[in-house]
């Protein structure tokens, strides 16, 4: 693991499905200020929020409190750099949701441009133990 918090919250709001068109619920896991993470040799802390994504592994009691809120986001293969990592998947038709499409593309669901595309982002709290394996994460989301 790679970060890891004493809380964390569940990001959702809506994409529409790079695959098929229809709009589909998207999660993304945020973790709060001060929280962990791993350097060369030791735990720092990161003194602002930050939003994660190519998630490779979550803690169990994450995964199950993601499963029983979020069901389409899963551990999958990305099609496009054939890395397993935890990833929405539309609604309507199963397919994968990549990350980049996601959150690293300016006005995507999780890289808002302005305060209309971020009012649509909901953020519920979790007050339980967080740790994950994270390739990647934006340091105060604008949601």
């Amino acid at each position: 693991m790679n970060i890891r918090s004493p809380a964390y919250a569940i990001a959702s709001t809506s994409a529409v499905c790079a695959v098929c068109g229809a709009w589909t619920h998207v999660i993304a896991l945020v973790v709060p200020p001060n929280h962990a993470v791993r350097g060369e040799s030791a735990w720092e802390r990161a003194p602002l929020r930050a939003c994660l994504f190519y998630v490779e592994d979550l803690a169990e009691p994450v995964r199950a409190a993601v499963h029983l809120l979020a069901p389409w986001y899963r551990l999958a293969r990305s099609a496009a750099t054939g890395t397993a990592y935890w990833m929405n998947h539309c609604e309507h038709c199963g397919e994968a949701q990549e990350d980049h499409d996601l959150h690293c593309e300016p006005a995507s669901a999780f890289m808002p441009t302005g305060e209309d595309g971020a009012a649509h982002v909901e953020c519920l709290g979790v007050a339980e133990p967080f740790a994950a394996v994270a390739g990647g994460y934006s340091y105060e989301p604008s949601f």
